[in-house]
Protein backbone atom coordinates (compact mmCIF):
# COMPACT_ATOMS: atom_id res chain seq x y z
CA UNK A 1 0.00 0.00 0.00
CA UNK A 2 2.79 2.31 1.00
CA UNK A 3 4.35 1.21 -2.74
CA UNK A 4 1.40 2.33 -4.27
CA UNK A 5 1.05 6.16 -2.46
CA UNK A 6 4.40 6.54 -3.48
CA UNK A 7 3.74 5.32 -7.23
CA UNK A 8 0.40 7.92 -7.36
CA UNK A 9 2.34 10.43 -5.64
CA UNK A 10 5.32 10.34 -8.20
CA UNK A 11 2.88 10.12 -11.33
CA UNK A 12 0.55 13.34 -9.50
CA UNK A 13 4.09 15.42 -9.78
CA UNK A 14 5.12 14.53 -13.06
CA UNK A 15 1.80 15.34 -14.22
CA UNK A 16 2.35 18.85 -12.85
CA UNK A 17 5.50 19.15 -13.99
CA UNK A 18 4.43 18.32 -17.21
CA UNK A 19 1.46 20.75 -17.37
CA UNK A 20 3.62 23.20 -15.84
CA UNK A 21 6.32 22.92 -19.20
CA UNK A 22 3.59 22.72 -21.65
CA UNK A 23 4.97 24.92 -24.84
CA UNK A 24 2.86 27.82 -26.49
CA UNK A 25 3.72 27.91 -29.92
CA UNK A 26 3.57 30.64 -31.29
CA UNK A 27 1.28 31.64 -34.60
CA UNK A 28 2.74 32.05 -37.91
CA UNK A 29 3.61 35.40 -38.97
CA UNK A 30 1.38 36.95 -41.59
CA UNK A 31 2.71 37.97 -44.50
CA UNK A 32 2.32 41.24 -45.07
CA UNK A 33 2.90 42.79 -48.65
CA UNK A 34 3.47 46.57 -49.15
CA UNK A 35 1.01 49.07 -50.84
CA UNK A 36 2.83 51.89 -51.27
CA UNK A 37 1.27 54.55 -53.24
CA UNK A 38 -2.04 53.40 -55.88
CA UNK A 39 -1.50 53.76 -59.53
CA UNK A 40 -3.91 53.30 -62.41
CA UNK A 41 -3.16 51.43 -65.02
CA UNK A 42 -3.83 53.66 -67.41
CA UNK A 43 -0.90 55.05 -65.37
CA UNK A 44 1.49 51.99 -64.99
CA UNK A 45 1.25 52.08 -69.11
CA UNK A 46 2.44 55.41 -69.13
CA UNK A 47 5.23 54.72 -67.08
CA UNK A 48 7.10 53.13 -69.90
CA UNK A 49 9.83 54.51 -71.89
CA UNK A 50 9.59 53.36 -75.53
CA UNK A 51 12.35 50.98 -76.35
CA UNK A 52 13.60 50.20 -72.96
CA UNK A 53 12.70 47.97 -70.42
CA UNK A 54 11.49 50.00 -67.03
CA UNK A 55 12.41 48.78 -63.87
CA UNK A 56 9.47 49.73 -61.14
CA UNK A 57 11.69 50.48 -58.01
CA UNK A 58 9.26 52.31 -55.71
CA UNK A 59 6.50 51.55 -53.46
CA UNK A 60 3.60 51.42 -55.77
CA UNK A 61 0.38 48.87 -56.46
CA UNK A 62 -2.24 48.74 -58.93
CA UNK A 63 -5.61 47.37 -58.13
CA UNK A 64 -7.99 45.34 -60.86
CA UNK A 65 -9.80 42.87 -61.85
CA UNK A 66 -8.39 39.34 -63.34
CA UNK A 67 -9.65 38.92 -66.59
CA UNK A 68 -8.09 36.14 -67.93
CA UNK A 69 -5.95 33.11 -66.27
CA UNK A 70 -4.07 29.82 -66.91
CA UNK A 71 -7.16 27.73 -66.37
CA UNK A 72 -7.54 26.77 -69.80
CA UNK A 73 -3.93 26.30 -70.39
CA UNK A 74 -4.04 28.72 -73.11
CA UNK A 75 -1.70 31.08 -71.29
CA UNK A 76 1.33 30.05 -68.62
CA UNK A 77 2.32 32.01 -65.63
CA UNK A 78 0.48 35.15 -66.79
CA UNK A 79 -2.95 36.41 -66.08
CA UNK A 80 -4.86 39.76 -67.47
CA UNK A 81 -5.96 42.34 -65.52
CA UNK A 82 -8.35 45.32 -65.69
CA UNK A 83 -9.35 48.11 -64.00
CA UNK A 84 -11.79 51.10 -65.13
CA UNK A 85 -8.71 53.22 -67.10
CA UNK A 86 -7.50 49.71 -69.00
CA UNK A 87 -5.68 46.48 -69.11
CA UNK A 88 -2.44 45.22 -69.03
CA UNK A 89 -0.91 41.65 -69.25
CA UNK A 90 0.75 40.03 -65.67
CA UNK A 91 3.81 37.64 -66.28
CA UNK A 92 4.74 35.56 -63.10
CA UNK A 93 8.11 33.74 -62.67
CA UNK A 94 5.42 30.98 -61.37
CA UNK A 95 2.27 29.88 -62.36
CA UNK A 96 -0.30 31.38 -59.97
CA UNK A 97 -3.56 30.61 -58.05
CA UNK A 98 -5.38 33.34 -60.14
CA UNK A 99 -8.53 33.16 -61.85
CA UNK A 100 -11.12 35.07 -63.46
CA UNK A 101 -13.16 37.42 -61.79
CA UNK A 102 -10.52 37.50 -59.20
CA UNK A 103 -10.27 41.34 -57.81
CA UNK A 104 -6.58 42.01 -56.73
CA UNK A 105 -3.86 44.64 -55.46
CA UNK A 106 -0.36 43.64 -57.92
CA UNK A 107 2.72 45.37 -56.06
CA UNK A 108 4.91 46.47 -58.35
CA UNK A 109 8.52 46.87 -56.74
CA UNK A 110 10.82 44.68 -58.38
CA UNK A 111 8.47 43.72 -61.64
CA UNK A 112 9.41 45.15 -64.91
CA UNK A 113 7.84 47.41 -67.29
CA UNK A 114 8.25 46.36 -71.10
CA UNK A 115 6.52 45.45 -74.22
CA UNK A 116 7.06 42.48 -76.49
CA UNK A 117 5.97 42.62 -80.02
CA UNK A 118 4.32 45.86 -78.82
CA UNK A 119 2.22 44.04 -76.51
CA UNK A 120 2.66 46.11 -72.79
CA UNK A 121 3.51 43.84 -69.86
CA UNK A 122 4.40 43.90 -66.08
CA UNK A 123 6.97 41.27 -66.07
CA UNK A 124 8.81 39.00 -63.17
CA UNK A 125 5.96 39.50 -60.68
CA UNK A 126 5.88 37.01 -58.14
CA UNK A 127 2.52 35.01 -57.49
CA UNK A 128 3.13 34.93 -53.24
CA UNK A 129 5.07 38.93 -53.00
CA UNK A 130 3.54 40.87 -55.69
CA UNK A 131 -0.37 39.98 -55.26
CA UNK A 132 -2.66 40.18 -52.57
CA UNK A 133 -6.58 38.64 -53.60
CA UNK A 134 -8.96 40.94 -52.20
CA UNK A 135 -12.27 39.25 -53.53
CA UNK A 136 -13.70 36.56 -55.81
CA UNK A 137 -16.38 36.19 -58.22
CA UNK A 138 -16.14 39.91 -59.57
CA UNK A 139 -16.50 39.24 -62.79
CA UNK A 140 -15.93 42.63 -65.49
CA UNK A 141 -19.10 42.83 -68.56
CA UNK A 142 -16.85 43.06 -71.80
CA UNK A 143 -16.58 46.19 -74.06
CA UNK A 144 -18.61 45.78 -77.13
CA UNK A 145 -16.74 46.58 -79.96
CA UNK A 146 -16.39 45.89 -83.79
CA UNK A 147 -13.14 44.63 -85.64
CA UNK A 148 -12.33 47.70 -87.50
CA UNK A 149 -12.99 49.84 -83.74
CA UNK A 150 -10.05 47.61 -82.49
CA UNK A 151 -7.96 47.78 -85.86
CA UNK A 152 -8.19 51.52 -85.88
CA UNK A 153 -7.09 51.45 -82.00
CA UNK A 154 -4.42 48.88 -80.89
CA UNK A 155 -2.81 50.53 -78.28
CA UNK A 156 -6.76 52.07 -76.69
CA UNK A 157 -7.98 48.11 -76.68
CA UNK A 158 -4.40 46.38 -75.60
CA UNK A 159 -5.04 43.97 -73.06
CA UNK A 160 -8.83 44.97 -72.44
CA UNK A 161 -11.93 42.27 -72.59
CA UNK A 162 -13.67 42.30 -75.57
CA UNK A 163 -17.08 41.01 -77.01
CA UNK A 164 -17.38 41.11 -81.08
CA UNK A 165 -21.00 40.48 -82.44
CA UNK A 166 -22.28 39.17 -85.52
CA UNK A 167 -18.74 37.21 -86.40
CA UNK A 168 -17.51 33.91 -87.93
CA UNK A 169 -14.53 31.80 -88.40
CA UNK A 170 -13.39 31.74 -92.16
CA UNK A 171 -12.13 28.61 -91.76
CA UNK A 172 -15.17 27.25 -89.81
CA UNK A 173 -16.81 24.39 -90.88
CA UNK A 174 -13.72 23.18 -92.46
CA UNK A 175 -13.12 20.78 -89.56
CA UNK A 176 -10.23 22.54 -88.70
CA UNK A 177 -8.81 22.67 -84.60
CA UNK A 178 -8.55 25.73 -82.75
CA UNK A 179 -4.34 24.69 -82.20
CA UNK A 180 -1.72 22.00 -83.15
CA UNK A 181 -2.58 19.87 -80.15
CA UNK A 182 -0.68 17.03 -81.97
CA UNK A 183 2.97 19.03 -82.21
CA UNK A 184 2.18 21.47 -79.52
CA UNK A 185 1.79 24.38 -81.36
CA UNK A 186 0.07 27.52 -81.31
CA UNK A 187 -1.96 28.26 -84.73
CA UNK A 188 -3.71 31.67 -85.81
CA UNK A 189 -7.30 31.60 -87.16
CA UNK A 190 -9.42 34.55 -89.28
CA UNK A 191 -12.04 35.74 -87.75
CA UNK A 192 -14.66 37.67 -89.69
CA UNK A 193 -17.17 39.94 -89.75
CA UNK A 194 -17.71 40.27 -93.14
CA UNK A 195 -15.83 43.03 -93.84
CA UNK A 196 -12.65 43.22 -91.87
CA UNK A 197 -10.43 40.41 -90.55
CA UNK A 198 -8.76 39.69 -86.93
CA UNK A 199 -6.61 36.96 -85.83
CA UNK A 200 -7.73 34.62 -83.15
CA UNK A 201 -4.46 33.09 -81.82
CA UNK A 202 -4.42 29.71 -79.79
CA UNK A 203 -2.00 27.90 -77.47
CA UNK A 204 -1.08 23.95 -78.40
CA UNK A 205 -0.74 23.66 -74.97
CA UNK A 206 -4.77 24.71 -74.23
CA UNK A 207 -7.45 22.08 -72.96
CA UNK A 208 -9.33 23.46 -75.97
CA UNK A 209 -7.10 23.01 -78.87
CA UNK A 210 -7.88 19.81 -80.29
CA UNK A 211 -11.37 20.80 -80.15
CA UNK A 212 -13.00 21.70 -83.57
CA UNK A 213 -13.14 25.14 -84.29
CA UNK A 214 -17.05 27.26 -83.84
CA UNK A 215 -18.08 26.78 -87.54
CA UNK A 216 -21.57 29.31 -86.76
CA UNK A 217 -21.75 32.89 -86.89
CA UNK A 218 -22.58 34.85 -83.52
CA UNK A 219 -20.55 36.26 -80.45
CA UNK A 220 -16.82 36.33 -79.84
CA UNK A 221 -15.38 37.12 -76.22
CA UNK A 222 -12.03 37.34 -75.55
CA UNK A 223 -8.71 39.38 -74.84
CA UNK A 224 -7.04 41.95 -77.17
CA UNK A 225 -3.79 41.13 -77.58
CA UNK A 226 -1.02 42.92 -80.30
CA UNK A 227 1.75 41.26 -81.65
CA UNK A 228 4.18 43.00 -84.40
CA UNK A 229 5.15 41.43 -88.00
CA UNK A 230 7.79 43.66 -89.36
CA UNK A 231 7.25 47.16 -88.66
CA UNK A 232 3.34 46.36 -89.12
CA UNK A 233 1.37 46.40 -85.95
CA UNK A 234 -1.29 43.64 -85.80
CA UNK A 235 -3.95 42.90 -83.38
CA UNK A 236 -4.40 39.31 -82.14
CA UNK A 237 -7.58 37.88 -79.67
CA UNK A 238 -7.25 35.68 -77.41
CA UNK A 239 -9.87 33.01 -76.24
CA UNK A 240 -10.48 32.59 -72.38
CA UNK A 241 -12.14 29.80 -72.67
CA UNK A 242 -14.92 28.27 -75.94
CA UNK A 243 -17.67 28.16 -74.21
CA UNK A 244 -17.81 31.64 -74.23
CA UNK A 245 -18.23 32.02 -77.94
CA UNK A 246 -21.92 31.95 -79.07
CA UNK A 247 -21.10 31.13 -82.56
CA UNK A 248 -24.05 29.05 -83.11
CA UNK A 249 -26.18 30.55 -85.74
CA UNK A 250 -25.80 29.66 -89.53
CA UNK A 251 -23.16 29.78 -90.79
CA UNK A 252 -22.23 31.68 -93.84
CA UNK A 253 -21.52 30.40 -97.15
CA UNK A 254 -17.66 31.46 -97.96
CA UNK A 255 -15.79 31.07 -101.10
CA UNK A 256 -12.24 31.73 -100.65
CA UNK A 257 -10.65 30.13 -103.50
CA UNK A 258 -7.61 28.32 -101.43
CA UNK A 259 -8.32 24.99 -102.83
CA UNK A 260 -7.52 26.98 -105.71
CA UNK A 261 -10.52 25.87 -107.33
CA UNK A 262 -13.84 28.06 -109.14
CA UNK A 263 -16.49 25.47 -108.61
CA UNK A 264 -15.83 23.57 -105.28
CA UNK A 265 -18.67 24.39 -102.80
CA UNK A 266 -21.10 24.42 -105.54
CA UNK A 267 -20.16 27.25 -107.68
CA UNK A 268 -20.46 27.43 -111.28
CA UNK A 269 -19.07 29.23 -114.33
CA UNK A 270 -20.41 30.27 -117.26
CA UNK A 271 -18.41 31.28 -120.45
CA UNK A 272 -20.22 32.38 -122.96
CA UNK A 273 -18.84 34.82 -125.49
CA UNK A 274 -15.03 35.07 -126.16
CA UNK A 275 -11.76 33.25 -126.15
CA UNK A 276 -10.62 31.21 -123.60
CA UNK A 277 -8.42 33.50 -121.89
CA UNK A 278 -11.14 35.94 -121.03
CA UNK A 279 -12.77 33.17 -118.93
CA UNK A 280 -12.62 33.01 -115.34
CA UNK A 281 -9.56 31.72 -113.86
CA UNK A 282 -7.75 31.42 -110.73
CA UNK A 283 -4.48 33.73 -109.76
CA UNK A 284 -2.86 31.23 -107.27
CA UNK A 285 0.76 33.06 -107.12
CA UNK A 286 0.13 34.56 -104.16
CA UNK A 287 -3.03 34.11 -101.83
CA UNK A 288 -5.66 32.30 -104.00
CA UNK A 289 -7.83 34.52 -105.66
CA UNK A 290 -10.63 34.65 -109.05
CA UNK A 291 -9.07 36.56 -111.96
CA UNK A 292 -11.51 37.99 -115.04
CA UNK A 293 -9.82 39.34 -118.52
CA UNK A 294 -10.91 40.49 -121.40
CA UNK A 295 -6.84 41.73 -122.70
CA UNK A 296 -4.46 40.30 -124.38
CA UNK A 297 -2.27 41.91 -126.52
CA UNK A 298 -1.47 38.19 -128.81
CA UNK A 299 -4.91 38.44 -130.28
CA UNK A 300 -7.11 40.98 -132.55
CA UNK A 301 -8.43 43.98 -131.06
CA UNK A 302 -12.06 44.17 -130.89
CA UNK A 303 -13.29 40.65 -129.45
CA UNK A 304 -15.88 40.80 -127.14
CA UNK A 305 -16.55 38.81 -124.22
CA UNK A 306 -18.85 37.84 -121.33
CA UNK A 307 -18.40 35.21 -118.38
CA UNK A 308 -20.26 34.70 -115.18
CA UNK A 309 -19.12 33.25 -111.72
CA UNK A 310 -22.57 31.99 -110.08
CA UNK A 311 -23.21 31.34 -106.61
CA UNK A 312 -25.11 27.83 -106.07
CA UNK A 313 -28.72 28.22 -104.76
CA UNK A 314 -28.36 29.88 -101.48
CA UNK A 315 -32.00 29.35 -99.02
CA UNK A 316 -32.77 32.05 -97.28
CA UNK A 317 -35.92 31.51 -96.55
CA UNK A 318 -35.59 31.65 -92.67
CA UNK A 319 -33.00 34.72 -92.41
CA UNK A 320 -34.07 37.94 -91.16
CA UNK A 321 -31.25 40.53 -92.95
CA UNK A 322 -28.81 38.22 -95.14
CA UNK A 323 -26.22 39.91 -96.99
CA UNK A 324 -23.24 39.69 -99.22
CA UNK A 325 -19.68 41.06 -99.17
CA UNK A 326 -16.42 40.03 -101.15
CA UNK A 327 -12.75 41.42 -101.17
CA UNK A 328 -11.48 42.61 -104.81
CA UNK A 329 -8.43 44.43 -106.39
CA UNK A 330 -7.81 45.92 -109.89
CA UNK A 331 -4.37 46.38 -112.19
CA UNK A 332 -4.36 48.57 -115.25
CA UNK A 333 -7.59 50.24 -115.86
CA UNK A 334 -10.80 50.17 -114.44
CA UNK A 335 -13.22 49.33 -117.15
CA UNK A 336 -14.88 47.07 -118.08
CA UNK A 337 -16.68 47.61 -114.34
CA UNK A 338 -17.25 43.74 -112.57
CA UNK A 339 -20.81 43.55 -112.17
CA UNK A 340 -22.40 41.65 -108.81
CA UNK A 341 -26.21 40.49 -109.67
CA UNK A 342 -28.57 38.66 -107.70
CA UNK A 343 -31.17 36.71 -108.84
CA UNK A 344 -34.09 34.73 -107.20
CA UNK A 345 -35.50 32.57 -110.15
CA UNK A 346 -32.10 31.61 -112.28
CA UNK A 347 -32.20 27.51 -112.13
CA UNK A 348 -28.71 27.17 -111.75
CA UNK A 349 -27.29 25.29 -114.99
CA UNK A 350 -28.91 27.68 -118.04
CA UNK A 351 -27.38 30.34 -119.58
CA UNK A 352 -27.69 32.95 -117.03
CA UNK A 353 -29.43 35.56 -119.57
CA UNK A 354 -32.54 33.14 -119.28
CA UNK A 355 -33.09 34.56 -115.53
CA UNK A 356 -33.80 37.62 -114.15
CA UNK A 357 -30.66 39.79 -112.36
CA UNK A 358 -30.66 42.74 -110.73
CA UNK A 359 -27.74 44.80 -110.78
CA UNK A 360 -25.72 45.39 -107.25
CA UNK A 361 -22.82 46.48 -108.84
CA UNK A 362 -23.41 50.25 -107.42
CA UNK A 363 -24.08 49.37 -104.01
CA UNK A 364 -20.53 47.90 -103.64
CA UNK A 365 -16.90 49.66 -102.96
CA UNK A 366 -14.23 48.72 -105.57
CA UNK A 367 -10.61 48.93 -105.81
CA UNK A 368 -9.48 52.41 -107.75
CA UNK A 369 -5.62 52.09 -107.69
CA UNK A 370 -4.90 50.35 -110.49
CA UNK A 371 -0.87 49.81 -110.03
CA UNK A 372 -0.81 47.60 -107.10
CA UNK A 373 -2.35 44.37 -106.61
CA UNK A 374 -1.62 45.44 -103.21
CA UNK A 375 -4.83 47.39 -102.80
CA UNK A 376 -7.46 44.68 -101.77
CA UNK A 377 -10.86 46.52 -100.76
CA UNK A 378 -13.48 45.38 -98.89
CA UNK A 379 -17.19 45.97 -101.15
CA UNK A 380 -18.96 46.24 -97.80
CA UNK A 381 -22.20 44.75 -96.74
CA UNK A 382 -24.61 44.40 -100.01
CA UNK A 383 -28.29 43.91 -98.37
CA UNK A 384 -30.10 40.55 -99.66
CA UNK A 385 -32.97 41.32 -97.67
CA UNK A 386 -34.73 41.99 -100.74
CA UNK A 387 -34.03 38.90 -102.54
CA UNK A 388 -34.99 36.56 -99.86
CA UNK A 389 -35.97 33.17 -101.33
CA UNK A 390 -35.18 29.26 -100.87
CA UNK A 391 -32.84 29.64 -104.22
CA UNK A 392 -30.88 33.09 -104.14
CA UNK A 393 -28.20 33.13 -106.53
CA UNK A 394 -25.53 35.55 -106.53
CA UNK A 395 -22.97 36.30 -109.19
CA UNK A 396 -20.24 38.13 -111.05
CA UNK A 397 -20.75 39.16 -114.16
CA UNK A 398 -17.82 40.47 -117.00
CA UNK A 399 -18.54 41.68 -120.14
CA UNK A 400 -15.91 43.41 -122.05
CA UNK A 401 -14.15 44.11 -125.28
CA UNK A 402 -10.15 43.68 -125.78
CA UNK A 403 -8.52 46.65 -126.18
CA UNK A 404 -5.48 48.40 -124.47
CA UNK A 405 -5.69 49.40 -120.75
CA UNK A 406 -8.41 47.45 -119.73
CA UNK A 407 -8.18 46.12 -116.23
CA UNK A 408 -7.73 43.15 -114.78
CA UNK A 409 -9.95 41.96 -112.06
CA UNK A 410 -9.06 39.60 -108.73
CA UNK A 411 -12.05 39.13 -106.24
CA UNK A 412 -11.84 37.02 -102.79
CA UNK A 413 -13.34 35.48 -99.70
CA UNK A 414 -16.84 36.16 -101.36
CA UNK A 415 -18.86 35.84 -98.36
CA UNK A 416 -22.72 35.37 -97.92
CA UNK A 417 -24.52 35.62 -94.26
CA UNK A 418 -27.50 34.27 -93.72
Amino acid sequence: MKNLKYIIGLFSVASIFLMSCEKEFDAPELKVVPTGNVVSIADLRAMHVPGTTVEINEDLSVFGIITADESTGNLYKESYIEDATGGINLRFISSTGLYIGDSVRVYLKGSKLLRYNQMMQVDSLHPDNSIVKIGTLQNRVPQVVTISEINNDLEGFQGELIQINNVYFIEGGQGKMYADAANLESVSRSLSDGTELIDVRTSGYANFASDTLASGYGTFIGIMTQYKVGSTNIAQLLIRNPNELNMNGDAPLVKDFNDQSLTSGGWTTQHLAGPSYTAWGIFAATNSAAKITCYNSATAMGEVSESWLISPAIDLSNSATPNFNFRNVVRYGTTPQLQVMVSTNYDGTSNPNTATWTDLTSLATWDTDISSWNTWTSSGDLNLTPYISSATYVAFKHVGVNTSGVGTWEIDDITIIK
